[in-house]
């Protein structure tokens, strides 16, 4: 734990779900939570109320003005202009929790002499109720850490504080890191439910069709953790069977041609995990022409 756990005076910008959870989880681990602004004076005060000694204020200067570290955890739109907005003091910290975006954010605190840095969780605050229930989604996870050396040691300590991993990642490829965050959740969804909507086309039920795909999903994701994704690969693909992609292919684009092309694309870019799990160059070969006759061109190689 770091040595200044209850003399770092810290406050929140954003009282929603992420900014709320982490907030409740410092004072849970004996840091100073001492004041808390939002864009509703009714959500600061739930969440001071929840916290010994944190004060619900009325602005973001007021944070500033009485914490030694803030967190903004506002919708990411409006970080730059908070953090603008706001007379910082040389050597104060700032952080936000934006995952797309680096220090960049934090230019205005910046050039006041602030030192600024991101700290983002690698999760998902959906169907989040309460500040318990994200601390709960603190817990193990992620945590993607762009700061000068000070900050940064303080961030990595947090992280592992509540139970998780710190990974520095560089302003410059903070985009493409949270794209990765997007297609492990909000587009994984998408995938689901693109698989729910064909098993109903095939006859399914909705319930039905929900209770198979929650089932394999299931045991995939299990696959994954045990044995890692290319072990996991299982299909037509592993044994290169082009026939079978063929049918694929032909009846998704009489009864969904978008769906066609999403799984050609699958397709693609699974055939490195194939070739791990033993596909020959025969196989797939004959997997490439067969997505070259549907259209589908080889823009990803061999990689």
């Amino acid at each position: 734990m770091t040595t200044d756990t209850g003399s770092r005076r810290i406050g929140f910008i954003g009282a929603g779900a992420l900014g709320s959870g982490l907030a409740l989880a410092l004072h849970r681990k004996g840091y100073t939570v001492r004041a808390v602004s939002s864009l509703t004076r009714q959500s600061a005060e739930i969440l001071a109320g929840s916290i010994t000694g944190c004060n619900a204020v009325d602005s973001p200067q007021e944070v500033a003005d009485t914490c030694d570290t803030v967190f903004i955890t506002t919708p990411d739109s409006v970080i730059e202009l908070v953090a603008a907005s706001v007379t910082w003091r040389a050597g104060q910290q700032v952080v936000h929790c934006c995952g797309a975006s680096g220090k960049e954010l934090l230019k205005g605190a910046a050039d006041q002499g602030a030192e600024t840095g991101a700290f983002h969780p690698f999760q998902t605050f959906a169907g989040i109720t309460g500040p318990d229930q994200a601390v709960d989604r603190l817990t193990g996870v992620t945590f993607a850490i762009s700061a000068g050396a000070g900050l940064a040691d303080f961030l990595t300590a947090l992280a592992k504080e509540l139970g998780g991993r710190a990974v520095t990642v560089e302003d410059d490829n903070r985009a493409l890191y949270h794209a990765a965050a997007i297609l492990s959740c909000g587009y994984l969804v998408s995938l689901l439910q693109t698989a729910l909507s064909t098993l109903e086309d095939s006859g399914f039920t909705q319930e039905g069709a929900l209770e198979a795909v929650l089932a394999i999903s299931r045991s995939t994701l299990d696959n994954v953790e045990l044995l890692g994704p290319a072990a996991s690969v299982t299909g037509p693909l592993v044994r290169g069977d082009a026939g079978t992609v063929r049918k694929h292919l032909e009846a998704l684009q009489q009864s969904n041609p978008p769906v066609a092309a999403l799984y050609g694309a699958l397709t693609e870019v699974s055939l490195p995990n194939a070739r791990q799990r033993g596909m020959d160059a025969g196989g797939e070969a004959a997997i490439r022409e067969t997505l070259a006759e549907a259209g589908f061109h080889h823009t990803l190689g061999k990689r």
